[in-house]
């Protein structure tokens, strides 16, 4: 266990001081409390659970076969569990915003930037804790000024100066970075590094099933409700039901053409064929008389 606390570098600490510090004053504040109590509770609604769980023993299967390869030990927990809690979790929560397969090809791509550009080049040297924990909340608040002036043009030169010391600052970090990689690179270029390096994306590529598989159950729960409300006769609503399964099948993209353009042919059209589901499958429809 103590592997796994020493895995964390000073700014990791920091950032965890900090929430809970805010976590902590934030409770003393009646609304917010409610609000975070409120969350807390959405959070144990059963289909958000059964989501939860589901990630977690998808997660540790995988971590488990790992460990089997002796490629995964317990260093490596707390990367596992930030990408679980950042990736995996956001990655759930933006099910609804999926609406084709372009998506899951991004995310191979937006796992390797998240890799290189802050586990490999800015987190393997960190200030003094010190450093960090007075540095966490001036970069904070310095990005919500920035967002906050953006919104105005008449703070547009606020803005602007902002986000050039941010820019610089990180330019700053970068080189720091690549610094320290050239004077001690004999402490990075090892073994565990590279595992370190190469885990988000090895859980990454077995979380983009998972999620697939998981949008098109929420697709197809969403378009059943769909059906529901345009198809008032039970036979009829089940045989178009089956039909669309057979068209649709695992497709992400066919379903959501489905569902954005089922309506039209069903109640204006009367047109419940097959050849209707393919076709609006497509992105098309042309009335037919069956």
């Amino acid at each position: 266990m103590n592997t796994f606390f020493e895995s964390f570098s000073t700014r990791e600490i920091a950032i965890i001081v900090w929430l809970l510090i805010t976590v902590i004053t934030c409770m003393f504040f009646k609304n917010i409390r409610n609000s975070m109590l409120y969350v807390i509770k959405s959070l144990f609604a059963w289909k958000i659970s059964v989501s939860l769980v589901a990630l977690f023993a998808h997660t540790g299967f995988y971590i488990f076969i790992l460990y089997n390869l002796n490629f995964w030990n317990i260093s490596l927990l707390k990367d596992s569990i930030i990408l679980v809690l950042s990736f995996g979790f956001i990655s759930l929560m933006n099910i609804s915003k999926v609406n084709n397969t372009k998506y899951f090809k991004n995310i191979f791509i937006d796992a390797i930037k998240w890799t290189i550009l802050i586990e490999f080049i800015t987190n393997f040297f960190t200030f003094t804790l010190t450093k960090e924990f007075f540095l966490i909340p001036i970069l904070f608040f310095s990005g919500i000024l920035q967002v906050k002036a953006s919104m105005t043009s008449e703070h547009k030169k606020v803005e602007e100066l902002i986000k050039n010391i941010l820019t610089y600052f990180s330019i700053f970090v970068l080189f720091y970075s690549f610094y320290k990689t050239i004077q001690e690179y004999r402490e990075i270029f090892n073994i565990e590094s590279l595992k370190s390096f190469l885990l988000p994306v090895i859980l990454t590529i077995t979380f983009i099933p998972f999620i697939y598989l998981y949008t098109l159950i929420v697709k197809y729960e969403e378009l059943w409700i769909k059906l529901n409300f345009l198809m008032r006769n039970e036979s009829q609503r089940k045989k178009i039901k089956r039909q669309i399964i057979f068209v649709a099948n695992l497709g992400i993209n066919k379903l959501t053409n489905i569902s954005q353009n089922i309506a039209k042919p069903l109640n204006v059209y009367n047109d419940y064929s097959i050849n209707m589901l393919k076709q609006i499958s497509k992105g098309k429809y042309i009335e037919s008389h069956p």
